[in-house]
Order: structure tokens, then sequence, then C-alpha cells
């Protein structure tokens, strides 16, 4: 399976997972703002981002406008507020998921993940390794989807 991984990260907290993804599958993986927006000629995309109050980045957000997707996809969040952060990611995956598969391509999985919170002191250590093997078991998933 041809796929790509594209993500935003503040922190590096998002950036620890989508490379624990992309090395699962040799999967291309892409910082969005230097992601290519035509993705037709992959069989899917697994997209990651910072939660950010409910929703993806808007850097994220501006490239889910402009893209030309896979027909399939994946997502994955990573969030800092405790209790708050897991709420939180299930609204922005909702609205996330909307988006995509309005644009025709369908969902092949979900994972989200605390990590670190700058402000909040939270998390402090995460994603730590068993946060990533985690991340690694999703990797594997998707690709049996």
């Amino acid at each position: 399976m041809k796929g790509i991984v594209i993500y935003d990260s503040w922190t590096g907290n998002t950036k620890k997972i989508a490379e624990a993804v992309a090395s699962v599958n040799r999967f291309d993986i892409f910082k969005v703002n230097e992601a290519p927006l035509d993705l037709r000629q992959y069989d899917i995309l697994v997209l990651g981002s910072p939660d950010i109050k409910a929703s993806f980045s808007k850097a994220t957000l501006e490239f889910i406008d402009n893209v030309l997707l896979p027909k399939r996809f994946a997502l994955f969040i990573t969030f800092g507020a405790p209790f708050w952060g897991q709420i939180s990611s299930l609204i922005c995956f909702n609205k996330i998921h909307s988006l995509l598969t309005k644009k025709g391509s369908l969902c092949k999985g979900k994972f989200m993940c605390p990590g670190f919170h700058a402000k909040f002191k939270t998390y402090k250590g995460r994603p730590c390794e068993i946060e990533i093997n985690k991340a690694k078991i999703f990797a594997r998933k998707i690709l049996g989807a």
C-alpha cells in the first residue's frame, strides 16, 4: 500500500506520532505546510494535528480545503489538556471526519494520544514509548482495514 503521513506539530508531540506511523508502513511523511496537494496517487492519507480548541490546526484545515484526496484516510490527534482534551479530540475527529468524507474519502481509523502541554504542564514526558507503540499498532491496523 502506498501511503502518506501529513502532520502539523507545534511542540513535537504530533511529529513523534507521525514518525512512528510512517516508519511502520514506510509511508512518505511531510509537515503540512510542505505537503503536496494532489494525493490521488496514494492509497491512503494519514493526517495528524494537535488538538487546538476542538479542531485541527489552522494550517491543517487550510490543507484539507485544498487537497485532492486518495480514496482512504486515517486520522490522529495529540492533546495536552487534562480531561477536556479527550472530549475535545472526539469533537475534532467528528469535524475532520465529516470534512474528508464529504470530499469522497473513506475513513480507515482514528488514534488519539496525550502529549506534554507547555501551558498546563500536563502529560510530562509524553508521548512516551507506550504511546509510540500504540501509534505503531494503529499504523499496522490501518494497513489491514
